[in-house]
């Protein structure tokens, strides 16, 4: 009976190394993949409010791109007043990309009568005061 305990102890032994060791695994991935990130140049897009005109209760956004990357629209986000920031695509949607030297409009109903624009993307903004 003395050796079945020992076999028993042999196998928990076992299996809580197993454990250890996918955990160890897992682990040592992760920090990989959060280096690779940490490591990741950053991208060379500017992109910056061209100008902001405000009519009635549509404003009008007219944005563009100074660096040499394409830089996705998702990317983007404009801020009024301060204001809590929202993705450009709610003011435009009709293409996923900014391409370098490009300028597009877009617009969307806003309340109140915002006096400043703020762009960003990436490390980079840009604002305008709404004529």
């Amino acid at each position: 009976m003395g050796g079945s305990a020992s076999v028993g102890a042999l196998i928990v032994g076992t299996v809580l190394l197993s454990i250890f060791a996918n955990a160890m695994v897992i682990t040592l991935e992760n920090r990989q993949r959060f280096e690779e990130i940490d490591n990741n140049d950053s991208k060379d897009v500017e992109v910056r409010i061209v100008n902001a005109t405000l009519t009635s209760t549509t404003l009008f956004v007219n944005i563009t791109n100074d660096g040499s990357e394409p830089v996705l629209l998702s990317e983007v986000w404009i801020i009024l007043d301060g204001g809590d920031p929202q993705p450009f695509t709610d003011y435009f949607s009709s293409f996923d990309y900014l391409f370098p030297g490009e300028i597009i409009m877009g617009s969307d109903t806003v309340t109140g009568t915002p006096n400043r624009a703020f762009i960003s993307s990436y490390d980079h903004g840009s604002g305008a005061t709404i004529a």
